[in-house]
């Protein structure tokens, strides 16, 4: 690689006349004063190697040149004429050892000349000639200005990949780059386009072909249905007959069965009322005994909590005796130790006192009529004399001022330790105090613990053997309680609505008909879902509303037959919800998360997967909320359009408008009617099951009082074990407290002993000095002396000074020790007069309670006998009721019974009702198929081979069929084949029509299978049919149109292969072009990357971190980097990965230098010219920096550096100092080489 060998200016900028400045070496560094024309060096460098004007500090080329009166202080000219022109040379060397010289000059009018070895060339080669050396003059690669390490440190990914592309040239191919990826989109846009032409010619062709073969199958697809349609009937009707026949012989046999079993259940009801009568007799007796048994055990019970709650008061006045006499002890001891602190600290006060007194009268006994009195000239010739002293001794003078300085510093250290070191042994003490009181209260605590345990353990072996006794009596009892009372609530709920259930009879009986007729009906809503918990009922029952009884069917077809059917039966209005053409808004799943207490309606709905569209219709977008309060906040609070529903019914419309609440409506017990036989039966079983629990119970006054002893025995082991844990607490904070100011007193000493030592030393110091000097003043002053007949000058000066400086030092440290010690007597009096009044008020609560225990002795003490006459009068109330209680046994199993055999037999004759009613129902749906189908037939012209009687018999009424309230179907929605549309009532129960339809075409097969399959085959061969005929739409201009629509995708053909040869081709170019550009900056990317590391561990390591820090570059977008970002991350030595932005100053800068080292590294020049980028480093990182540019600059790498910081320019192998002459108003320049002088 070439190097720099000078650089020759004349008049450029503040350079006057022709100057060379360097020889510049390896390394070289320049240096000089601000303003003396460092900068003007580093334009110089960039000038000459034809940097554009408009990327220097001086935009305007004549600015380039030597101005006097711009030079001169005060802007007046410095004589002679400005010259008319500028010129820089610099002079090259290549690696073979040849010398160029690369001149750039300006003249005065701003015209600029490129010379190589003295003769004129262009730019252009001159560049060339430049970049054969690698000088790279657009990517700057050879020169880092001022400022430059700051904002690359700063710069954004977008910036460093602007920087990257300068650098590996990618750049020159930008623009070309772009040109060919909008011609390569728009010829592929265009190549869509006629594509898509092509596409939809075809397409066209494919369709009139097809509708052309459409037209021709027609005609036999409407042949083939009808055909299918005749056969479909004649089997339906064959099976149909069957079925009526076979159906009407079985309910005749079920009527006879009906009859005999209602005869034995009307003699089991007689039977079963006499029963009940005698056994209301015998429970209103063991009632009225139950009732006195209960008082007497009421009055007993009574009589133990009085005695139990006494005890209990004394036991805990005791137990508060005993702790505040612990406490009276306590803070005596606490009284005395502290009177103790109180004494010591007055007699160290008086001490203090005395030793200040006695220093006073010492200050005090030095007489100023010792001191010899100057006259005017002895005193002239003292300072002049003291004067020499200073200058002969100013060393020894400033030494004995440094030493003086750092002894009082550390003398104050000193007795600040010393003072700490006191209150923390004063502290120690105190705390070792307080835990040995703790240890005695613990011990204390532990002695009553187990006396307590012991007492504790005996009451529970004791109240074990009584709950044995009666545990499992007591649980059934409350379990029975719990399902009684349950079981009493539901059916009191049940009873609420009992009379509208029986309204309803009728149209539950209705449904039930229509599900046997019509396979497509499910039922009603109420039936098909139930709440997911109870106390959601009223609020479901709510948000369904009407919905409630509406009935869910499949379609709309079943729908509309079963609002014939209705209408015929003369039933009132119902709601039909067809789950398939049921329009359901979607669900807005952020209801559920809007509140805390708010849940989506159809969350809190249980139901089969196949009814979730109609139960989806009737929740909506509905929320129940917890409570009103909740409700308001969503509507009006959160401005949520939505309904809003509570537990108890209260409805917030989206229009804001607030409905309902009170008690559960109607509709809640209809999700349970089928409960209220069995809630019955188990309320009398539960009742019977009590009344002999009852008996069996003992009486529970003894028991209770071993429990409430147990709790108090409990309660005083919780108690004192609470205490013994906070008792434990407190020594565990105590020994820690312990520990730290032992820790601390231990990081007090070693300080303490090291400024002593330290103290020492300078004493000793500080004698040295004093001696050195007195020598000196005994040189000088040695007439003097004998003159004013003193020893030496110093004894003169003691006796004048009289010692003040020390006097007044030694007055303040006793002042300081005395208002410490005063501060401290106040706050330890205060803690003195604490205790003081805490004792007394624990002698005061002392005598209060011991007062009330001996009150509350005197009143147990006076309780009387009352109780063995009650428990006599009880145990004869419980023989009479045990007596009544046996005889009420007795005719409650006869009654149980009777009821089990008249229930069973209610049961049978209900169910052969039922039987009968069902088979009547089946034999009227049958009928109704049977009617629907002649009709059917009559109306489509369908003509059914008969042999007996003909079509024209059958008769058809004119009347249409209506809606519902709620259907909004007509009959135009129902298909022709819909044979299962039912006819009037009056036209099937008059349909007396003499005609007999001919099954010889149905086939034997077909006869012994009558199943849903078969029919679902017939129907479903129809529905194909039927919609493959209705797809048809024969096009009779098919044909025509045809021949146009192939003359126009020929073309559409031509037009699409020019359209994709193009883009072929645009593709080609483009990415030819972007893997040149790719090429050529990924060779950078990779080099750099690859370099950045290894420069940035070479800048940060050091002793202490030999491995530095990390770097590394990262690519934004891998296929296209160019395009976007580079992250450049830089992790100092022993930090965490963070932004660029928030690393210091310092490590920003060594960063970018990190990064300009490895930018430079590719396609290097053979100098590299830095201006300043040592301006944000600290020293150690400048140390770095410097270590490493030494070590770089090499012969094949040129390093020149424009510094103010000594650490830098240090380092470097030769230096040019640039400075100011005054006298020529001139920057000039020397050299100097390091390399002769050692480190």
């Amino acid at each position: 690689m070439g190097k720099l060998i000078r650089i020759e200016v004349e008049n450029f900028k503040s350079y006057k006349g022709s100057q060379t400045i360097g020889p510049f070496h390896q390394f070289t560094s320049v240096i000089g004063p601000n303003g003396s024309g460092k900068s003007n060096l580093m334009e110089a460098i960039s000038f000459v190697l034809g940097v554009q004007s408009a990327e220097l500090r001086s935009h305007n080329l004549k600015d380039m040149i030597y101005r006097s009166e711009a030079m001169s202080n005060d802007g007046t000219s410095a004589g002679g004429h400005s010259p008319r022109r500028a010129s820089v040379t610099a002079v090259y060397q290549n690696s073979q050892g040849r010398e160029f010289k690369f001149m750039r000059i300006v003249t005065s009018d701003g015209r600029t000349e490129f010379r190589i070895n003295d003769r004129v060339v262009t730019y252009s080669k001159y560049n060339s000639s430049l970049e054969k050396e690698n000088i790279l003059v657009k990517a700057k690669n050879f020169l880092v200005f001022q400022g430059d390490v700051e904002s690359i440190a700063s710069q954004s990914p977008k910036d460093l990949t602007q920087l990257i592309e300068q650098i590996s040239g990618s750049w020159e191919y930008k623009d070309e780059y772009e040109k060919a990826k909008v011609e390569m989109e728009q010829a592929a846009e265009n190549s869509a386009h006629a594509f898509i032409k092509k596409r939809g010619l075809a397409a066209e062709i494919k369709q009139y072909e097809a509708q052309r073969k459409e037209a021709e199958i027609f005609d036999e697809k409407v042949k083939d249905r009808r055909e299918c349609v005749l056969q479909y009937l004649l089997w339906k009707l064959y099976h149909i007959e069957m079925k009526t026949n076979s159906l009407t012989e079985e309910k005749d046999q079920k009527y006879f069965a009906s009859t005999e079993a209602k005869n034995q259940q009307d003699t089991l009801e007689y039977q079963f009322r006499a029963a009940r009568e005698n056994k209301a007799l015998l429970h209103r007796e063991r009632t009225r005994l139950e009732l006195q048994i209960r008082r007497i055990q009421k009055e007993l019970e009574d009589q133990v909590p009085n005695s139990i709650k006494s005890k209990e008061k004394i036991i805990h006045l005791e137990k508060k005796l005993k702790q505040t006499e612990f406490n009276i002890e306590r803070v005596k001891r606490d009284g005395q130790q502290q009177e103790e602190v109180v004494h010591s600290l007055e007699k160290d006060i008086e001490l203090l006192l005395a030793a200040e007194r006695e220093y006073s009268e010492a200050s005090a006994a030095v007489s100023p009529e010792d001191t010899p009195q100057l006259t005017l000239q002895q005193a002239k010739d003292y300072e002049r004399r003291k004067e020499e002293v200073n200058n002969k001794a100013a060393d020894e003078q400033q030494q004995l001022y440094q030493f003086h300085r750092q002894y009082r510093t550390q003398q104050q250290r000193t007795n600040e330790l010393r003072m700490k070191l006191e209150s923390l042994e004063e502290s120690e003490v105190e705390t070792i105090g307080k835990i040995k009181d703790a240890e005695a209260e613990i011990a204390k605590i532990t002695a009553d613990g187990q006396t307590s345990t012991e007492k504790l353990q005996e009451r529970q072996n004791e109240l074990s053997k009584l709950v044995e006794e009666r545990e499992s009596i007591h649980r059934r009892e409350a379990a029975l309680n719990e399902k009684l009372q349950k079981t009493l609530t539901k059916l009191l709920d049940a009873n609420l609505t009992l009379h509208d259930t029986e309204k309803d009879s009728k149209f539950n009986d209705s449904i039930t008909t229509m599900k046997q007729i019509y396979p497509n009906v499910h039922g009603k809503l109420s039936d098909l879902c139930r709440p997911a918990q109870r106390k959601y009922d009223n609020a479901i029952a709510t948000v369904f509303g009407r919905n409630m009884d509406a009935i869910v069917v499949e379609d709309e077809a079943t729908a509309i037959e079963c609002i014939r059917h209705m209408k015929e039966q003369h039933i009132p209005s119902a709601t039909f919800l067809p789950l398939h053409s049921l329009l359901v808004q979607p669900l807005n799943h952020n209801l559920s998360s809007l509140v805390k207490g708010a849940r989506h309606a159809i969350d809190l709905v249980k139901f089969d997967s196949q009814y979730e569209q109609v139960v989806r219709y009737a929740c909506g977008n509905t929320v129940v909320c917890d409570n009103l309060n909740i409700a308001k906040t969503i509507c009006f609070d959160m401005n949520e359009s939505v309904r809003a529903v509570t537990l108890d019914g209260t409805v917030i419309h989206p229009s804001g408008l607030m409905t309902g609440g009170s008690a559960p409506t109607q509709p809640v017990t209809k999700w349970h009617e089928s409960e209220v036989e069995e809630l019955m039966r188990q309320r009398d079983a539960y009742l019977a099951e009590l009344h002999e629990i009852s008996l069996n119970k003992r009486m529970g006054s003894l028991e209770d009082s071993v429990r409430n002893e147990q709790a108090r025995l409990q309660a005083k082991v919780d108690s004192l074990n609470e205490d013994l844990m906070a008792a434990n607490r407190k020594i565990e904070g105590l020994n820690g407290t312990l520990q730290d100011i032992r820790n601390k007193i231990a990081e007090v000493k070693q300080p303490l002993a090291e400024g002593t030592l330290y103290m020492e030393q300078l004493d000793e110091k500080i004698a040295e000095v004093r001696r050195r000097i007195a020598e000196v003043e005994d040189q000088v002053f040695e007439d003097f002396c004998a003159l004013i007949n003193v020893a030496n000058i110093r004894e003169y000066e003691a006796k004048v000074q009289n010692g003040s400086d020390e006097v007044s030092e030694r007055r303040a440290q006793l002042a300081s020790q005395k208002k410490r010690l005063l501060t401290q007597l106040a706050f330890e009096k205060q803690q003195l007069n604490e205790l003081t009044e805490r004792f007394q008020t624990l002698e005061t609560s002392h005598a209060a309670d011991m007062a009330l225990k001996n009150q509350i002795e005197t009143e147990l003490n006076g309780m009387g006998g009352r109780k063995e006459a009650l428990t006599a009068k009880l145990e004869a109330s419980k023989q009479e009721s045990a007596a009544k209680i046996k005889e009420e046994e007795e005719k409650q199993k006869e009654i149980t019974e009777l009821t089990s055999i008249l229930e069973a037999k209610g049961k049978d004759v209900k169910q052969i009702l039922k039987e009968v009613g069902s088979i009547e129902t089946e034999i009227s749906k049958y009928h109704a198929e049977r009617v629907a189908i002649f009709r059917k037939c009559k109306l489509e012209g369908i003509n059914l081979p008969m042999t007996q009687g003909s079509m024209d018999d059958i008769v058809v009424e004119g009347e249409e069929i209506t809606h519902g309230e709620n259907m909004a179907t007509d009959d135009s929605s129902i298909s022709s084949m819909d044979v299962d549309e039912p006819p009037s009532q009056t036209s099937i129960m008059t349909s007396d029509w003499t005609i007999e339809v001919d099954y010889s075409r149905v086939g034997k097969l077909q006869r012994n299978d009558g199943s849903q399959d078969v029919d679902k085959d017939f129907q479903d061969e129809i529905k194909k049919l039927t919609e493959e005929i209705e797809k048809m739409a024969p096009n009779l201009n098919a044909v025509d149109r045809l021949e146009s629509v192939e003359e126009s995708l020929k073309a559409a053909e031509d037009e699409f292969s020019i359209a994709r040869s193009a883009a072929k081709a645009t593709k080609e170019r483009f990415m030819a072009i972007k893997q040149k550009r790719f090429s050529k900056f990924y060779d950078a990317f990779s080099h750099i990357s690859e370099q950045i590391d290894k420069v940035y561990k070479d800048l940060t390591k050091n002793d202490t971190f030999p491995l530095g820090g990390t770097a590394y570059l990262s690519l934004e977008d891998s296929d296209e980097p160019y395009s976007e970002g580079i992250k450049y991350h830089a992790m100092p030595p022993m930090k965490r990965f963070r932004d660029m932005e928030q690393l210091s100053g310092g490590e920003k800068s060594v960063a970018a230098l990190a990064l300009l080292f490895a930018i430079h590294s590719y396609k290097p020049s053979p100098f590299f010219v830095l201006d300043e980028v040592d301006a944000a480093l600290d020293n150690a990182n400048l140390a770095t920096v410097a270590a490493y540019i030494r070590q770089n600059a090499t012969d094949r790498f040129q390093f020149i550096v424009i510094s103010l910081k000594h650490l830098l320019y240090e380092k470097a192998q030769s230096l040019v100092g640039i400075y100011r002459d005054q006298e020529n108003n001139s920057s000039k320049t020397m050299t100097l080489m390091l390399d002769q002088y050692q480190e």
